[in-house]
């Protein structure tokens, strides 16, 4: 959990990073999981504010079914044709007519020739990123923010309407413009929440950016002299901190996130766009061990506390973990392989033991076709167990035991015969396990 000044920079750095990226259909779309009233909608203000643009808060939990949208309506064209069309939701009708603007400033009026269809007719979305980057220094352009606010708590049709609009960047056919960036934010929802909300299933959640953000009573008596609030109650505040707001398991996001091939992307162009976006920075924000943290934090809400670890930890090891190729590939003593686990670390040796594991769990029943290198292939992972110390040899056996083969037999029964008994030993596997496995040799 995180505080609101730093999920202020995450989301900044977050929405900015859509500016540089060349991915057409990837775009990094925040969103703030948080108790209420500690502050979601003031940080994304500030953050327009800070971008020289506006911030347009849409309130999810009034919203009624087409609001959003737009109502249609029947008219007829030039040819006399009976046509419908929608009327826009006031935001993106303003969103419009300032791109018509835009458009005209640098084509001027009439110019119709090159434009995109009745819908998109002023799109000017094939800059380069150093011209939208400079287009925003320079104050050309007011980026927009919008700011969908308690996602999670409206209707079901409009749940829909909002989920659309954030993935697609559009509308009725209408495509957003580069200078409009989405921001959600929804109330903590969990089986043990206690708000009234919309379960978000996990191919949704993973177009997003989770940011969780608590409160924080620090930050909150900074704000409070800032707005003028009673010194009693800032004194009360700053001796009682707990009482800042109330702290109920049910008012939580106990959420995990977990990795997956779009997350990675995300991740790339998070960590790519880093550099080209310092100017939109302080001097402070751009401290390296800031810059540092807010990278951690932000690979750590996409993916994951435990992935995200793992990863900043390999950028900076000296040595890697040893794939199953390498230890296959080696001699029988795996005197090569022997070697390098000196020199590795504990994450690393855990590292490669769970690699030899997924490999084995793919690849056993192929493996096996080949009798003489299964043969060797068995005298090789005998001694690579035999090289472990004990704790990373009771978790590789505590692993190999719960591991099934991708056609579900169990890895274990196939390679009982291959550890020293008091590998096995380690288990707690009852006699009757023990009796069916030493069978089946």
């Amino acid at each position: 959990m995180i505080s609101i000044n730093e999920a202020k920079r995450l989301v900044k750095r977050a929405i900015l990073a859509n500016l540089v990226t060349e991915k057409k259909d990837l775009a990094i779309t925040p969103l703030v999981s948080g108790k209420h009233g500690i502050g979601k909608s003031a940080m994304l203000k500030s953050i327009a504010e800070e971008l020289g643009g506006i911030c347009i808060t849409i309130e999810g939990g009034t919203l009624k079914e087409g609001e959003i949208t737009g109502l249609p309506y029947q008219y007829r064209d030039e040819q006399g044709q009976i046509r419908f069309r929608f009327l826009p939701y006031y935001a993106v009708e303003r969103i419009q007519n300032e791109e018509r603007r835009l458009f005209e400033g640098t084509h001027g009026p009439g110019q119709e020739s090159a434009l995109l269809g009745d819908e998109n007719r002023y799109a000017q979305n094939d800059l380069t990123a150093e011209e939208k980057i400079q287009a925003i220094m320079n104050r050309t352009v007011r980026p927009v923010i919008i700011f969908i606010d308690e996602i999670n708590r409206t209707e079901n049709t409009v749940y829909k309407e909002l989920m659309n609009i954030l993935l697609t960047r559009s509308v009725n056919g209408y495509c957003f413009p580069w200078w409009v960036f989405f921001v959600g934010a929804m109330n903590p929802s969990t089986q043990n929440s206690i708000y009234a909300t919309n379960e978000m299933d996990p191919a949704q959640l993973d177009r997003f950016i989770k940011i969780r953000v608590g409160d924080n009573a620090r930050e909150w008596l900074s704000y409070g002299k800032k707005a003028g609030i009673s010194p009693s109650i800032l004194n009360f505040i700053k001796d009682n901190p707990k009482c800042l707001s109330a702290s109920d398991k049910e008012l939580d996001d106990d959420e995990k996130p977990t990795p997956s091939p779009r997350g990675w992307d995300m991740v790339d162009t998070l960590l790519a766009s880093e550099p080209q976006l310092r100017m939109y920075f302080t001097e402070t924000e751009n401290d390296p061990k800031v810059v540092e943290k807010d990278k951690k934090s932000l690979v750590s809400a996409k993916l994951g506390s435990s992935v995200a670890t793992m990863f900043f930890a390999s950028m900076v090891a000296k040595t890697r973990a040893i794939m199953p190729e390498e230890i296959f590939a080696d001699d029988i003593s795996l005197t090569k392989t022997c070697e390098q686990m000196k020199r590795m670390s504990s994450g690393k040796i855990i590292q490669t033991c769970d690699l030899l594991l997924e490999y084995l769990k793919e690849n056993i029943e192929f493996m096996m076709l080949d009798k003489e290198g299964f043969k060797k292939a068995k005298k090789q992972m005998s001694v690579f167990v035999r090289n472990l110390d004990s704790s990373a040899r009771l978790l590789f056996a505590q692993n190999l035991s719960t591991v099934k083969t991708d056609d579900g037999n169990m890895l274990i029964e196939m390679l009982y015969d291959v550890f020293e008994q008091d590998l096995i030993e380690m288990l707690d596997l009852s006699d009757e396990t023990r009796a069916a496995i030493e069978g089946s040799k």
